[in-house]
């Protein structure tokens, strides 16, 4: 096993900087926020987008998670008597561009959803806002291109929906419709089969865990009878051959500012989600679209979700439209999925027991090394003593032997004088 062989650090590594495995099949949220409308007189389509983005960034999805639609700019449209500045309300008591500007606006007293809501709830909001896709970007062929992630190399990450099979997307369309089909900027449309293939695939390429799809149009609910993967809950604004209405009308502003299935949404969720730790059941959201407030046949579509309606309506609200904090989903997991974790924990508690193992070889491994580091010194020290008597004789000989070289040098040069002195009688003879 090729585990054995791994260093005792890099398996402690291993186990202990692992982070404990988990069963929750749902990681992050993710929202698309859609406006297809452009032109002055639609400027509640754009105001109920900005609306919807507004309240899933004050429960917790960041911006870097919200891709936000927008086909027109009302805030610099010049019939816009309050430049720079989207309300929802007529009492403008909240500007859906920049709430965090100082305005010096008359207000009315007018009941509101954000009047309802209190902006005195202590929520802190970023300024500003962050358009993905703006004007002409907004067309049928990059929604779908979004959904569906068919992106050249080149496009920025910051515009594509980066989601994975842990993913709970929450999908929000608003516009004018018809009988399944939603116009975009009076150019183009989708019908619902086209958001039915492209849900598909987002499904097959495992791009969502579950998904919440919500539109208010004219004959909303005939957008999602042609839906057929798993994991999607839909709700609309309207039954077939019904409209959708506005709320009420800005008389400052001169055109209706909020639709009012938007409108009740809002006023729900910015009246029963007060924190990011709320317990709401989308039950509870759904059951609020009653005819007396929204003015036609709001329709919910529970069918395709896994479990049916009760286990739809039992999802957390947060599951969509805020952070995953707090989400406990242990119980959905398939059983294959928990084999799988079973699978994860067993082969993390071999490697410590094989880290626990390998750190106590060493530790014996050590211990061996200090004895016999005590017995190599001991060594040492006789291998020390021992060589002092070996360097005296090598010296004894070294000058005995320096001796005898000098007598023989001595005896050579009395040898040659007598040759010398014989050599020099003879020729003296002669």
């Amino acid at each position: 096993m090729r585990l054995l062989t791994l260093p005792t650090a890099l398996l402690a590594t291993l186990t202990l900087t692992l982070p404990p495995l988990s069963d929750a099949a749902h990681t992050s949220n993710w929202a698309v926020l859609v406006s297809t409308s452009r032109f002055w007189f639609n400027y509640r389509h754009m105001a109920n987008t900005l609306s919807l983005y507004r309240t899933v960034k004050r429960l917790g999805i960041p911006d870097s998670q919200i891709i936000l639609m927008l086909p027109d700019d009302m805030a610099c449209n010049p019939r816009n008597t309050f430049a720079g500045s989207v309300f929802n309300d007529k009492g403008r008591g909240l500007d859906l561009y920049d709430q965090k500007k100082d305005l010096d606006l008359p207000r009315d007293t007018g009941e509101g959803a954000q009047d309802e809501a209190g902006e005195g709830d202590g929520q802190s909001m970023p300024a500003g806002i962050e358009v993905d896709y703006r004007g002409n970007e907004v067309t049928v062929e990059s929604f779908i291109r979004l959904l569906t992630d068919r992106w050249p190399a080149s496009h920025p990450t910051s515009k594509r929906l980066m989601t994975d099979d842990r993913s709970n997307i929450l999908i929000y369309m608003t516009g004018h419709g018809g009988d399944s089909f939603l116009k975009f900027q009076d150019a183009e449309e989708i019908s619902s089969h086209d958001l039915a293939d492209a849900f598909e695939q987002m499904y097959e390429k495992k791009r969502y865990h579950e998904l919440l799809f919500m539109i208010d149009t004219c004959q909303a609910n005939t957008m999602y009878t042609e839906f057929y993967s798993p994991g999607i809950v839909a709700t609309g604004s309207s039954a077939k051959d019904q409209s959708s209405y506005s709320h009420h009308a800005d008389q400052d502003v001169g055109v209706a500012v909020i639709d009012r299935w938007t409108y009740y949404n809002l006023d729900f969720l910015e009246t029963r989600l007060n924190s990011t730790a709320s317990d709401i059941r989308l039950g509870e959201l759904f059951d609020f679209y009653t005819f007396d407030r929204v003015h036609s046949d709001a329709g919910v579509r529970y069918d395709l979700f896994p479990g049916g309606e009760d286990a739809a309506r039992n999802r957390r609200v947060l599951d969509f439209f805020g952070n995953v904090q707090g989400v406990d989903v242990e119980t959905q997991v398939p059983s294959e999925g928990r084999a799988g974790m079973e699978d994860w924990r067993e082969d993390l508690q071999a490697l410590r027991r094989i880290a626990k193992r390998q750190a106590r070889q060493d530790m014996n491994e050590t211990q061996m090394v200090a004895e016999g580091g005590e017995k190599n010194e001991q060594r040492r020290v006789e291998l020390t003593v021992r060589p002092a008597v070996d360097f005296k004789g090598a010296r004894d000989m070294a000058a005995l032997a320096g001796g005898e070289g000098w007598l023989k040098k001595g005896l050579g040069a009395v040898s040659l004088l007598a040759l010398g002195g014989a050599w020099f009688m003879g020729s003296k003879m002669r």
